[in-house]
């Protein structure tokens, strides 16, 4: 399968328990991308059930060798992932241009 695209998972608002199944069907992977961009641009809070379907998703990337950069909008979610260790897992940006940029770059290699 030639995988060429860069899909683009956004997901907005609270993320909580009651949101679980929406995130997970937001944050899944088709196959067909060669990386993707998380777009947490627009969270403006996220529990524990982020997190883990953040994690359930970095497994699936590796598995599909796809590339996975996450944006974030709020500094307090920013700072969530690098306390729940996920920033390691992830390369996380502030601006849409810069994520999209090191995914194309990545990809090219």
């Amino acid at each position: 399968m030639n995988r060429q695209s860069i899909s683009v998972l956004k997901v907005s608002g609270e993320l909580e328990i009651g949101r679980r199944s929406e995130i997970r069907d937001a944050l899944r992977l088709t196959g067909a991308e060669y990386a993707v961009l998380i777009d947490f641009s627009e969270v403006t809070y996220a529990d524990s059930t982020a997190l883990s379907e953040l994690v359930r998703l970095h497994r699936e990337a590796e598995a599909q060798n796809t590339r996975v950069a996450v944006l974030v909008g709020h500094p307090q979610f920013g700072r969530l992932l690098q306390y729940a260790g996920l920033a390691q897992a992830f390369a996380v940006f502030e601006e849409r241009g810069a994520a999209l940029a090191f995914l194309a770059e990545q990809g090219a290699e």
